[in-house]
């Protein structure tokens, strides 16, 4: 049996044991709902607030607003608060990890279940299974309300337009489970959250002071990079092209859960 904060968690070394058990440790939280209740309503809120403040003026125009935001696109506008949400879901998936090693919990979790993988395995579906919904739900809203309050907003029949908005939610799981592939790696908060914060928004920015006749084909391959293709209904030729570029950010997070059940597998929990 292992306790979390608040509930005692029976485990099982079966896959649905395993599932369960992940299941009721994250429900027991109360960081878990904050943090994605308030990811959610901040998304919404912030497109809301750059919907109604901003003044796109059409294809061509500019408007003020947080660096990054192409406010010629008012679905942009709309989706533009995943860029806080995904820190705040990084450092959840961060410390859902973390917080068991700082409890000690982790230990009788490994007891219970002697084999690692299944544990990181199972903890990442759950992580991942909630957020992903969280942020479809968020995206789709932040969509709504855009739509309602900001003129020439895309269908979600023209081209890009869906596949931007759900892939909002695709691209915030993928970083949710970087934090949590982290968290297993470095076994501390604050070292996990200052990595994932260097990944998502220090290196890029740093990438653009590098040449401009290789500096942008590295940055691409910077997970955030890679991954927001996924968000741009156009790509530009130092982009990859959205699918491909979310398939590096998945590539950095298989690579990262490897590592960690690498790591398990060799050193004591």
């Amino acid at each position: 049996m292992t306790t979390t904060q608040g509930a005692p968690v029976r485990t099982s070394s079966s896959a649905a044991g395993l599932l369960r058990g992940e299941w009721v440790k994250a429900r027991s939280l109360r960081s878990t709902w904050y943090v994605l209740g308030g990811s959610l309503v901040g998304m919404v809120l912030l497109g809301l607030l750059f919907t109604s403040t901003a003044d796109t003026g059409g294809p061509s125009g500019n408007g003020g607003g947080p660096p990054g935001v192409d406010f010629a696109q008012p679905l942009t506008l709309a989706l533009a608060g995943y860029n806080l949400a995904q820190l705040a879901l990084g450092v959840l998936g961060v410390l859902l990890v973390t917080g068991e090693y700082a409890s000690g919990t982790i230990r009788t979790t490994f007891a219970a279940a002697p084999r690692r993988w299944p544990v990181v395995a199972a903890k990442a579906a759950v992580l991942g299974a909630l957020v992903l919904v969280t942020a479809t739900v968020a995206a789709l809203v932040s969509y709504a309300v855009g739509s309602a309050v900001v003129d020439g907003m895309p269908g979600l029949g023209e081209d890009g337009v869906l596949r931007v908005v759900l892939g909002t939610a695709l691209y915030l799981t993928a970083i949710t489970l970087l934090g949590s592939a982290l968290g297993w790696l470095l076994r501390s908060t604050a070292g996990a959250v200052a990595t994932l914060f260097g990944f998502v928004f220090l290196l890029p920015v740093l990438g653009g002071l590098l040449p401009a006749d290789w500096g942008p084909d590295v940055v691409r391959w910077l997970p955030s990079s890679a991954g927001g293709s996924l968000l741009r209904l156009t790509t530009t030729a130092d982009q990859f092209a959205p699918w491909n570029g979310f398939a590096v950010l998945v590539g950095y997070v298989a690579l990262g859960l490897a590592a960690a059940v690498w790591r398990l597998r060799t050193r004591d929990a």
